[in-house]
């Protein structure tokens, strides 16, 4: 890391720790503690890689003259002269000690250094006499047998491996909280809808390999999805599932869709979560939020409308899934939801404290608009085995009327369909065959309760005729106006939306800076593919009541500007989940048998060691560009957010990390432990060693490269965050 690199880190980390010690000293203590955590995990998996060096070669009889954890080099900024070390002492004849670089560690040997510049000088120290003909000190690295040197060499990853299958087995017998790979809301005409994927399916397996696992965690299973993209684009997925008990093997293709950079395939869904509310219960920017709901941070909700919700068996509680089908068949209507609550809001999660049912009102909540609708697009799926195909429902059909009555606004459309529950429903549908257009009309049967698909809030975003698997876009053109929220002329009939920008106020700003992303929201976007009009609406659900929207709009071929304002509908209502905000979906996994964590830890070991096998597969192969690396930046990120989760999960991502850290220490490049080994092999069969000139110039090489690499990953990952 560069001086100016290390110096904006350290401003922005002291920053940062000024900031949470300002506002709330108990999480600046907290804070503090996970990166104690970390620092500690990190140390650990370095120091065990290094003891594994240290123990073999003073087994065979090496002297070791430095082991240290960091690297102690000199670092000089100027005139400021940094020290090298944050802690060292001497005992016997090794020093050891704690480097000021935290980017790796080393066992100093008596004959072996990795710097190139040293090597004539490391060269005279190893020899008992002058001269290059003089007999090699028998304490010496090169004075050991290669059967010697090789164990040396590769006993750090050796030791790494060992250490890992005891990490997640500790991780395993304190038990891993993990979201379960349990479906929640899927987007309407993705990859995971046309194939059939349902709210409340448990996927069992991620990938194309492997076994099933009722206990997959939802972020192996996404890795497995996006590893699959890279390995077989375009090609079906097999994903079982256990859907109410049954297994079920569907066939997905996952889609760059959901991906700005186009470069992750991906199915377009989202785990599901709990019924019991977070904090705050109601969303800040929720009309709702300003009314007198009596709900709070850790009640659950069992039941709407006194019928209890189901409990799911295979986690001991309702999921999110029958809480939103019920809350949005009675979308537009006032519905009573029944919440259990602890007593004492200190005791929320003691299971053994009798808690207290209430029932609680809520209203609908109004969709937010600007006052202008938008014209309907083709119709972009419909789904295998549904009342639409079976009605005769194809791709590229427009609908342009419902019953007989014109659609003026493609945003309201799948409430209109809603309002048709369970009877039949006749759409006027324009069809393009070749060079003929055609006027059909398709009958179909609505549901009996209405159904809502889930919108993406991801980019790409469809709506769709809830219930009979019909998927439609949404196009641009301005087909309606509100008179009465839009000033005459300011937009009409025609225009269309080319760009948005979120300008709020102050206090708007200062209001929603704890939940929303200003910075992102705030900056100007583009109405394309990814960032479509259902994105759009969608983002404007987020956004406070009042907000103005800079917009432009293209007019007979000019771009007119005009600030719209953020209005409750008159009639149109939040089809999800009024604005509640609930808890992720965990589950545990634990065992108290020692023998049974141990099988854990071996088997959670092979899956990662198997993974980073496969990652580097499909890099060394041009699939995953450098963009798929992280350097040590993000490394010290993803082990903090896995920290604040609890010892287990890092322990779980130490796991992995040692596997990371075995393998790619025994890449075949000079320099590393790899290298080495090849130079060792190459010695154990010509019988002699390889020529030292050629050895200290392809080490220099190896030096180089792996410095490129790491200054390169350590500002890419400065830059991910600074831009």
């Amino acid at each position: 890391m560069g001086s100016f690199e290390y110096l904006e880190s350290m401003a922005q980390f002291s920053q940062a720790m000024m900031l949470l010690a300002d506002s709330d000293p108990w999480r600046f203590v907290e804070t503090l503690m996970v990166i104690g955590k970390v620092a500690v995990g990190l140390g650990f998996v370095v120091f065990i890689h290094e003891l594994g060096h240290f123990l073999a070669a003073k087994t065979f009889g090496v002297r070791c003259d430095k082991f240290y954890v960091g690297f102690d080099v000199p670092i000089r900024i100027g005139p400021i002269h940094l020290p090298r070390t944050l802690g060292k002492f001497q005992w016997g004849e090794t020093e050891y000690g704690i480097g000021i670089i935290p980017l790796g560690g080393y066992v100093k040997m008596l004959g072996q250094d990795d710097d190139p510049r040293n090597a004539q000088e490391e060269a005279e120290r190893t020899r008992l006499e002058q001269g290059p003909d003089a007999p090699l000190d028998p304490r010496s690295y090169p004075a050991k047998p290669v059967w010697q040197r090789m164990i040396i060499i590769s006993a750090g990853v050796v030791l790494n491996l060992v250490s890992a299958v005891f990490l997640a087995a500790g991780a395993y017998y304190l038990g891993v909280p993990y979201a379960p790979s349990v479906v929640g809301t899927v987007n309407a005409g993705g990859p995971a809808w046309q194939a059939g994927l349902q709210p409340g399916d448990q996927i069992l397996r991620g990938g194309s390999d492997g076994q099933d696992d009722p206990n997959l965690r939802f972020t192996d299973l996404m890795t497995g999805v996006v590893v699959h993209g890279f390995k077989s684009k375009g090609q079906p997925l097999e994903v079982p599932v256990d859907r109410g008990g049954n297994k079920v093997v569907l066939e997905p293709v996952p889609s760059p869709r959901y991906d700005q950079s186009g470069k992750l395939h991906l199915l377009g869904f989202t785990g599901d979560r709990s019924t019991q509310l977070t904090k705050p219960a109601i969303s800040p920017s929720s009309p709702l939020a300003s009314q007198s709901i009596d709900l709070d941070a850790g009640d659950r909700i069992v039941a709407v409308d006194d019928q209890a919700l189901p409990v799911d068996q295979r986690f001991g509680q309702p999921l999110a899934a029958e809480l939103l089908k019920r809350l949005q068949a009675r979308w537009n209507q006032t519905v009573k939801l029944t919440i259990e609550r602890s007593k004492s809001a200190s005791n929320a999660n003691d299971s053994t404290e009798p808690l207290q049912k209430l029932d609680v009102t809520l209203p609908p909540v109004p969709q937010r608009t600007l006052g202008i609708g938008f014209a309907m697009g083709p119709v972009t799926a419909v789904r295998s085995d549904s009342a639409g195909q079976a009605a005769g429902s194809k791709a590229g059909d427009l609908i342009t009327a419902i019953d007989g009555n014109k659609i003026e606004d493609a945003l309201r459309v799948p409430e209109i369909f809603a309002g048709s529950s369970g009877r039949s429903v006749v759409f006027t549908v324009q069809r393009v065959d070749g060079d003929t257009k055609e006027q059909v009309e398709i009958q179909v049967q609505s549901p009996a309760q209405p159904v809502f698909d889930g919108r993406s809030i991801q980019g790409s975003g469809e709506l769709s005729l809830g219930g009979i698997g019909v998927a439609f876009a949404v196009d641009s053109l301005v087909t309606w106006v509100d008179p009465q929220r839009v000033a005459a002329g300011q937009i009409q009939v025609g225009d269309r939306l080319l760009q948005y920008r979120w300008a709020p106020t102050q206090d708007q700003t200062e209001a929603t800076q704890d939940y929303l992303n200003v910075k992102l929201l705030t900056k100007a976007e583009e109405i394309d593919s990814f960032h479509n009009v259902v994105f759009f609406q969608e983002l404007l659900q987020s956004l406070p009541l009042g907000s103005k929207l800079a917009c432009h709009f293209n007019r007979d071929g000019k771009t007119i500007s005009a600030d719209l304002q953020v209005l409750e509908s008159l009639n149109s209502f939040s089809t999800d989940q009024r604005d509640l905000l609930l808890a992720g979906l965990t589950q545990t996994h634990r065992t108290t048998d020692w023998t049974k964590a141990l099988s854990l830890g071996l088997w959670e070991t092979k899956r990662r060691f198997e993974e980073v096998l496969g990652f580097l597969r499909l890099l060394f192969t041009g699939r995953v560009g450098m963009g798929g690396v992280a350097g040590p930046v993000k490394l010290f990120d993803f082990a903090a957010q896995e920290a604040s989760e609890g010892t287990s999960r890092l322990l779980i991502f130490l796991t992995m990390l040692s596997a990371n850290l075995a393998i790619l220490n025994f890449l075949p490049i000079p320099a590393l432990d790899g290298g080495h080994m090849l130079f060792l092999t190459f010695e154990a069969i010509r019988g002699k060693p390889l020529n030292e000139e050629l050895q200290v110039r392809l080490t220099m090489a190896g030096v180089l490269g792996l410095l490129t690499l790491m200054a390169f990953v350590i500002l890419k990952d400065i830059y991910s965050y600074v831009g």
